[in-house]
């Protein structure tokens, strides 16, 4: 589901547990709502919230660490794919053919690693591009070496491969997002049930609606950034291709 679609689902979820609660209030006798009735009430809540907040905190910060690790291996693997160029130029004119297709390879998986491709297709293309992945490893094995600096070279072009290849790995895991669908459902689960006890125990005044709107505001606004940060190559929070477009113009020039 679309991070939009769930957050705004998710806003009036908890709205309409607040104006539930509002509405079972006016429905109660008064002696439900002794003092010490509310005081156990918000004893209660604020356990729920203390929980929530504390899941959101770590979500948060979590996925804030894995779009750092995500930039950080792309950056790393641009790196990479230059210097395999630089090496495999070492060959002369007999690897042109292998560094185009390199190239070529190079921009397919960006184009598919920023797209919205998800499901059947996604998976389909993410064979292929492994595939060609294996091929390219293959050629790079295959170089002729004219002399032992030709063979450090290959050795060389091989280990950067294994490395970028690691790399693309690691990018395709993210790409999908990690967090589990049961913590989001169990912490949309908490707050429903927060903001039912906060239209339970205040007051029906319009200026309780306009707290209730800003506080579901506020919690929907933590989901989606929780959502968001965990697909980082979509989305208003995600990581720059700046580097991999760099690097991919600077690929198969001699």
């Amino acid at each position: 589901m679309d991070h939009y679609v769930f957050s705004a689902f998710v806003f009036v979820l908890v709205l309409s547990s607040a104006a539930l609660g509002s509405y079972v209030r006016s429905r109660l006798a008064d002696h439900h709502f002794e003092e010490s009735s509310l005081a156990a009430m918000r004893i209660a809540v604020g356990l729920v919230a203390t929980l929530s907040a504390l899941v959101l905190s770590l979500l948060i910060s979590s996925g804030k660490s894995s779009l750092d690790l995500v930039n950080t291996a792309l950056q790393h693997n641009a790196v990479t794919m230059i210097r395999l160029d630089r090496t495999l130029s070492q060959f002369g004119p007999s690897a042109d053919g292998l560094r185009l297709q390199i190239k070529n390879d190079y921009g397919r998986w960006i184009s598919f690693l920023f797209s919205n491709k998800t499901g059947t297709p996604a998976e389909a293309e993410t064979r292929e591009i492994l595939q060609s992945t294996y091929d390219i490893q293959g050629r790079i094995f295959a170089l002729q070496a004219a002399g032992p600096s030709q063979e450090r070279f290959r050795d060389h072009a091989m280990e950067l491969w294994d490395d970028i290849f690691a790399g693309r790995w690691l990018a395709f895991e993210h790409r999908k997002g990690l967090i589990p669908t049961p913590l989001i459902a169990v912490l949309v689960g908490w707050l429903v049930v927060i903001f039912g006890i906060f239209g339970f125990s205040a007051p029906r005044n319009w200026s309780m609606c306009v707290v209730f709107l800003l506080c579901a505001l506020s919690t929907t606004t933590a989901v989606f950034v929780v959502l968001d940060l965990d697909t980082p190559f979509q989305g208003m929070v995600n990581v720059s291709k700046t580097p991999m477009m760099d690097a991919l113009k600077f690929i198969g020039n001699s």
